[in-house]
């Protein structure tokens, strides 16, 4: 149905009429709510110039029947510039340029400080959402993110149960969603075999092996560094990759027994976590500390053996870095609770091939062995077996050469590796299944053949009539 003439005169007069009489009414600011072109409903087009922000809600309130309300110490000028916007959206938009918020509670909009949102009732700007960390501290990523939150934003971090709870802003709250799924991505696993092997050296060999020419004999290809070393002619300590040379030369000297293993482990390590192994001892000794005239006592360990410390992380291209401690110690713990200790050890960082293995040498140890010889018996009888036995001091020195290969763990490959193994399993049972029934059913047959040559033999026998 159609309106009447005399009814699109009334709203025709009223749209032109009210914000001229709002405007009158506010002398000292420019405001004009401009309907100069058809807006549609629930649209706002405004324009108002340090205007009271009080005036300027009772305004859109009074126009667009709407309840606003202000709360106690909101006061201030406004000046924004608004066309053919919704109307929430304007609220909100007028609100933020006073440097307030917006809760809105039904159909109620209140006007409160911005630290004041969300403290006495919903409705506020904010939404709550809690985020489970997997992989990395809660602590340390609960650091990252709070740089990255709103005003409203507010953070808080549950170690215990790796939980992170963020409240904020519907947009802030999904880039936080997308920052958090690129921290805490799950971490790679390296698989690390080291071989750690002691080589008898001769006399001529005080300065160690001439590794060199087994890298550059053939066409090989490697690299060799002194380590301030006095003999400039020997490599000293080095790392390079391993060629085919090194491991004939390893072989070689295993068989003339000049090569002896000290340790061979593998180690399934996390990327950026150090991995340990130690095989040795642990001998005690006590520590006695005094503060303020309080004296305590505790016990520390001293670590000695054969110990390997890695630390590996993957680089975009899937190669492997790492930061390896090979050592090879003895140490003792005197009488008097002071603990020695000699080492051979070695700290470096290198970068390799997932496959490829690594090798460090030039790490001499000197040591001396005393040995005993003497006439069987005889030598062994106190005080005279002194006459009959001879004792010697002998100098020893070894190499210590570590060999180390990292191989990146594919999550892929072990997963389609996991689903092949539970097939095969399901045929096996599958195959089992078969196999029994076709035992049954042969025990079946072989039950009805007996029967069958029973009743042939029993007729056989019978006289006939």
């Amino acid at each position: 149905m159609t309106d009447s003439l005399p009814g699109i005169l009334r709203r025709y007069v009223t749209a032109l009429l009210v914000p001229l009489l709002l405007s009158a009414s506010l002398a000292s600011a420019e405001l004009s709510l401009q309907p100069l072109e058809p807006t549609r409903p629930g649209r706002v087009s405004l324009a108002v110039r340090g205007a009271d922000l009080a005036e300027v809600m009772e305004m859109l309130s009074r126009k667009e029947r709407v309840n606003i309300l202000l709360a106690d110490g909101v006061d201030g000028q406004v000046s924004v510039n608004l066309y053919d916007v919704d109307l929430d959206e304007a609220i909100k938009s007028i609100a933020a340029a006073a440097g307030f918020a917006i809760e809105r509670r039904n159909n109620t909009y209140f006007v409160v400080d911005r630290d004041e949102v969300g403290k006495h009732a919903p409705g506020g700007p904010t939404q709550l959402r809690t985020f489970k960390v997997q992989y990395s501290d809660p602590e340390a990523v609960a650091d990252i993110l709070e740089n990255h939150l709103s005003s409203y934003g507010k953070i808080t971090a549950l170690p215990e149960r790796r939980l992170l709870v963020v409240e904020d802003m519907p947009h802030f709250l999904n880039r936080i969603t997308r920052l958090l799924r690129q921290i805490d991505q799950q971490p790679r696993q390296i698989l690390i075999e080291a071989k750690i092997l002691e080589i008898g050296l001769r006399d001529g060999e005080s300065y160690g092996l001439d590794w060199a020419r087994l890298f550059n004999y053939d066409s090989g290809d490697g690299a060799f560094g002194v380590r301030g070393l006095s003999n400039p002619g020997s490599p000293g300590l080095f790392f390079d990759l391993v060629t085919p040379n090194i491991e004939v030369f390893l072989d070689s000297l295993r068989a003339r027994d000049r090569l002896r293993t000290l340790s061979t482990p593998k180690i399934l390590a996390l990327e950026d976590q150090e991995a340990e192994t130690i095989i040795g001892d642990r001998l005690g000794y006590n520590v006695t500390t005094t503060i303020d005239n309080v004296t305590t006592t505790s016990v520390e360990y001293l670590e000695s053996g054969v110990i390997l410390k890695v630390k590996p992380s993957v680089d975009g291209e899937g190669r492997v870095l790492l930061d390896i401690h090979p050592e090879v110690s003895s140490g003792t713990v005197s009488d008097d609770g002071i603990p020695n200790q000699t080492t051979t050890e070695v700290t470096t960082t290198m970068l390799v091939e997932s496959g490829q293995t690594a090798f460090i040498g030039g790490l001499i140890k000197h040591s001396t062995q005393e040995t005993r010889e003497g006439v069987p018996v005889l030598g062994d009888l106190p005080v005279i077996g002194l006459v009959f036995s001879n004792r010697a001091i002998n100098s020893v020195n070894t190499e210590l050469v570590v060999l180390i290969t990292p191989y990146v763990v594919d999550r892929k490959a072990v997963a389609l590796d996991g689903m092949q193994t539970e097939r095969v399993r399901k045929e096996e049972v599958d195959l089992e299944r078969n196999a029994r029934r076709i035992s049954e059913h042969f025990e079946g047959m072989t039950y009805m053949k007996e029967s069958l040559r029973r009743e042939l033999d029993k007729d056989s026998t019978a006289p006939s009539d």
